[in-house]
């Protein structure tokens, strides 16, 4: 059987490790980059079956990255997680965002600090098909 691959996306080294430890811990060969432009390289290299990125990160911003994956054709479909410590109620439209860049919302959410249990969850249910495409997984 292949793994599944993931790449994880976010400024600070401990939450990619963090996270890395999380993803191989149930079969994930995964890739890390601390900034969206050595990310997008990963992505565009070798496209992953899932992707994470931090919501806030210096330079080019994770929404940013986001809305460049999202409308390039060659990876609009990988599945995206975005990680953020910002709480949805907080201010984030990504209603506005989506209308702006005309693409379709993340397919999940992760809140930090991180559950473990929760990102796995959230990440096997979009990878299983169990959350329906359009619908967004939060966890």
């Amino acid at each position: 059987m292949t793994k599944k691959t993931a790449v994880v996306i976010d400024d600070e080294e401990d939450i990619t490790t963090y996270l890395s430890s999380i993803l191989e811990a149930s079969d994930f060969d995964v890739r890390t980059a601390n900034d969206a432009r050595s990310g997008e390289t990963l992505v565009r290299d070798r496209p992953p079956d899932i992707i994470l990125i931090d919501l806030m990160m210096p330079g080019r911003s994770g929404v940013q990255l986001f809305a460049r994956l999202r409308g390039d054709p060659a990876t609009r479909d990988i599945p995206l997680v975005m990680v953020t410590g910002i709480k949805e109620e907080m201010g984030i439209d990504w209603g506005d965002i989506v209308d702006r860049y005309k693409v379709r919302q993340p397919d999940g959410f992760v809140e930090k600090p991180i559950d473990p249990h929760k990102l796995m969850e959230v990440v096997n249910d979009i990878l299983s098909g169990k959350a329906e495409r359009g619908e967004v997984v939060h966890g």
